[in-house]
C-alpha cells in the first residue's frame, strides 16, 4: 500500500506541475481527476470493505501427533465490488509447548471470495491455536484501508499416540482382567472370606485364618468397594518426555474404558500446585480431560502431583502414577 501511495503522490505532483505550467483545459481536467480519484475509489469500494466477512476453519478437530495440520482463511466479498487486497497477521501457538509461529500475509485482487491455506507439521502434542490478527481491507486503488472483524480462532488438538498397557494382574476385587500395573490397594476391613481358588493373588491370602482352618483362605472385597483407579502424572519436563507420558496416560485411560471401569485423572499445576481432577466414565469425558491437559502449558520444571496431598476420601482407590521416564507404577 505504501508503494501505491507514493505513486499517487508522484502522479498528483506531476498533474499539479502541469496545471501550473499550462493553463489549458486538459491539464485542469487531469489535475482535478487525479485529486478526486482516491475519494471515488473509496466510495466505490466502501460497501465491500464494510461488508467483508471472514471465516477461519481447521482441517480437523483432533489429529494424532506427527500428522500435519492445516487452517483455511476465507475472505468473502459479498457485494462483488473491487478490492485491492486484504492484509493480516497469522499467529499459531501450541498451548502445551508454548511454541509460536507468526507472520504477515496478503490476499490480492479479491473479486468475490479468496481462500488461503496454511500447513504445519506437528512434532509434539498440544492444543494448537490459529488466530488471525490485524486484518485490514484496502479499497480498489490500495490507498485507503479499514480494519475488518477477525474470525474466531480455530483450535486443533494434537493428541498423543496411545501406548496400550499389557495385561497385568490386579488384587482380588479390583477386576483381574483390567490391564493395570502392580500396586497396593486400599480396602479397609470391608471384605469377605472364601476358600482359595487357583489363579487368586497370593497377596489377598488371609494367613491367620488359613492357619486356623488348615486351608488357604482369601479376602474378597464386595463388588461395590472395588478400588477406583486414579491416574496421576506430572505436567512438566522435556517435551519428548511429556509426549511419552501422555501416550501412556491415554493408553491406560482407554484400556480402563474398554472394560467399563470409571477412573480419575489428576495432575498438579506446575506453578501453583493446584490439583486438577477429571472423572472419566466414557470417551466424551476423556476428550474433555485431554483438551484440558493439552491446553495447559507444560514448563521444563514444575511441582509434581506426588508432592501434593491427594484428597481420596472414603472411596478405595488404586493410584497409578504415569511417567515418561520409566514404566508407570501403582500405589495407594
Amino acid at each position: 500500500m505504501l508503494r501505491r501511495r507514493i505513486l499517487y503522490i508522484i502522479a498528483l505532483i506531476l498533474a499539479l506541475l502541469g496545471q501550473l505550467l499550462d493553463v489549458g483545459y486538459l491539464f485542469h481536467f487531469t489535475f482535478f481527476a487525479v485529486l478526486c480519484l482516491p475519494v471515488l475509489g473509496l466510495l466505490v469500494s466502501l460497501p465491500a470493505m464494510l461488508g467483508c466477512r471472514t471465516a477461519l476453519t481447521a482441517s480437523a478437530l483432533r489429529i494424532s501427533r506427527g500428522e500435519p495440520v492445516s487452517w483455511t482463511l476465507s475472505v468473502s466479498n459479498r457485494f462483488r465490488l473491487p478490492l485491492a487486497r486484504a492484509s493480516y497477521r497469522l499467529r499459531v501457538v501450541n498451548l502445551l509447548t508454548g511454541e509460536v509461529h507468526s507472520g504477515r500475509s496478503i490476499l490480492r485482487d479479491m473479486a468475490e471470495e479468496e481462500d488461503r491455506v496454511w500447513w504445519l507439521e506437528t512434532d509434539h502434542c498440544g492444543a494448537v491455536e490459529c488466530r488471525v490478527e490485524r486484518l485490514w481491507v484496502c479499497d480498489c486503488l490500495g490507498l485507503f484501508s479499514l480494519p475488518a472483524r477477525a474470525p474466531e480462532p480455530a483450535v486443533i488438538l494434537v493428541a498423543p499416540v496411545p501406548e496400550h498397557p499389557g495385561l497385568i494382574e490386579l488384587p482380588e476385587g479390583a477386576g483381574t482382567s483390567v490391564p493395570l500395573p502392580r500396586g497396593r490397594t486400599v480396602y479397609g476391613e470391608n471384605y469377605e472370606l472364601r476358600p482359595y481358588r487357583e489363579g487368586n493373588s497370593l497377596r489377598m491370602i488371609h494367613w491367620k485364618m488359613s492357619a486356623k482352618r488348615d486351608e488357604l483362605v482369601t479376602r474378597e472385597p464386595p463388588e461395590d468397594t472395588r478400588p477406583l483407579p486414579v491416574l496421576t502424572f506430572d505436567h512438566f519436563g522435556l517435551m519428548d518426555q511429556v509426549d511419552r507420558t501422555l501416550d501412556r496416560l491415554e493408553g491406560y485411560s482407554l484400556a480402563l474404558l474398554e472394560r467399563d471401569r470409571p477412573h480419575e485423572v489428576r495432575w498438579a499445576h506446575p506453578e501453583t500446585g493446584v490439583v486438577r481432577t477429571f472423572r472419566i466414565t466414557g470417551e466424551r469425558d476423556w476428550e474433555i480431560c485431554l483438551a484440558a491437559v493439552l491446553s495447559d502449558h507444560a514448563p521444563l520444571r514444575g511441582r509434581s502431583i506426588l508432592e501434593s496431598s491427594l484428597t481420596l476420601g472414603q472411596e478405595p482407590v488404586y493410584q497409578i502414577h504415569i511417567s515418561g521416564k520409566e514404566e508407570p507404577d501403582g500405589s495407594a
